[in-house]
């Protein structure tokens, strides 16, 4: 399927790894032109490099750390003169916490990354999309917006928070062809799988290697998801083909979350 994404130009955050960089990729195969950001340098040129080996298309990236006002005001400096068809919205999630022991510091450094500052950004390019009359915007956020996470009190705090905002803007701006979704995804493979489990495996008892049988039991799958199948599906919504979802709310969890 030719999903009309060749020469269309993306933005992805938290591209260095994980969800990002799998997003970054399956972009690319798309042929789309992409700029990505994340915090590690390293770790971006790393990216960048691995993906420009496989595939031909345009490719920047900057660093940014979005906890950080001074970094997103030259971030948005050097890429509001740029014509973004696509954005991706991913940012890294607290650590864990229980609802009685949340460290207010950073909660307040992940208010900033995970509302406030992808709000800023989204509100920065979304003057160029309503221009050319079409426009993508996707927003990963996590299971926990339908149904929290034990241990995970701050990111339950503020995933559902940014998820409203985007659906109030996903009302606003569809008459101008920008589509508006936020992705929720359930257990997938990632740097994040190991921080959570391993604090599972902590609070359980058991080895890391047990926590994930566990974990994975839970899913009516019966195992993790890979970054590449969650990537699918992002493709598919910033396409054409997607272009009467807008404002939804959408699982990739392997059924993980039991409401209907």
């Amino acid at each position: 399927m030719d999903l009309g994404l060749k020469s269309k130009n993306a933005i992805i955050f938290g591209a260095s790894s994980g969800l990002g960089r799998a997003v970054a990729n399956s972009l690319a195969a798309e042929g789309c032109n992409i700029t990505l950001i994340a915090r590690d340098s390293g770790k971006l040129k790393i990216a960048s490099e691995q993906i420009l080996k496989v595939h031909k298309v345009s490719l920047d990236y900057f660093v940014a750390d979005l906890t950080k006002d001074r970094d997103v005001s030259s971030l948005l400096a050097d890429i509001n003169n740029r014509k973004y068809d696509i954005l991706i919205n991913n940012t890294g999630g607290p650590p864990t916490s229980s609802p009685t022991n949340i460290d207010y510091n950073i909660l307040d450094n992940f208010i900033k990354s995970i509302v406030l500052n992808t709000i800023k950004i989204t509100n920065s390019l979304i003057p160029n999309m309503i221009e050319k009359n079409w426009g993508r915007v996707i927003t990963i956020t996590s299971s926990g917006v339908v149904q929290p996470i034990d241990n995970l009190s701050a990111s339950n705090i503020l995933r559902p928070a940014i998820t409203g905002f985007m659906k109030t803007l996903s009302n606003q701006i569809a008459v101008h062809g920008i589509t508006v979704n936020t992705v929720m995804p359930g257990r997938i493979t990632t740097e994040r799988t190991l921080e959570v489990n391993t604090q599972r495996a902590k609070s359980l008892g058991v080895s890391y290697d047990e926590a994930i049988s566990i974990s994975s039991e839970e899913i009516p799958i019966k195992r993790y998801g890979t970054p590449e199948e969650f990537a699918n599906v992002l493709c598919f919504l910033v396409s054409d083909k997607a272009s009467y979802i807008n404002g939804s709310n959408i699982r990739v969890d392997g059924g993980l979350i039991r409401s209907v």
